[in-house]
């Protein structure tokens, strides 16, 4: 099964791949009223209003500023989000190794981290539950 590795800082994630509908420019987005933690406010993209997601805020990293930012946009169905990353790195193949969680993974809530793929020497990615990970807004 293949996934995207995206980078928030300099951290590597892995999304499956499947769900992943195209990545783009961030659209312009509209804020709520108390949103809940990483979430930026709301974008019309082809016509599908969704959530917009800072994936590094949602998972307790600090901001990173920058130009170049891309948002992935993941999901099923009619149903999508958007996840604000800093750049995307590419596929990859997650029937590499695996090893435990370093303390930066094992950070993260229970049940967020569904594994760590070692697709090269010295390089780890972190592979997410994404619908844990968005909760409410993967819905």
């Amino acid at each position: 099964m293949s996934t995207l590795a995206v980078a928030v800082g300099r951290a590597e994630f892995g999304l499956p791949a499947g769900q992943v509908r195209e990545v783009l420019r961030p659209p312009p987005f509209t804020r709520v009223p108390f949103p809940p933690a990483g979430v930026l406010g709301v974008a019309q993209v082809r016509g599908t209003v969704m959530a917009v997601v800072d994936l590094g805020a949602r998972l307790g990293m600090p901001p990173v500023a920058g130009a170049g930012r891309l948002v992935v946009v993941w999901g099923r169905g009619r149903e999508a989000v958007g996840l604000l990353v800093d750049r995307v790195v590419g596929l990859v193949d997650e029937g590499g190794d695996e090893l435990p969680p370093d303390e930066a993974e094992a950070a993260l809530p229970p049940g967020w981290l569904a594994g760590v793929a070692v697709p090269a020497p010295g390089r780890r990615v972190a592979l997410l539950h994404l619908e844990r990970v968005l909760g409410q807004e993967a819905k």
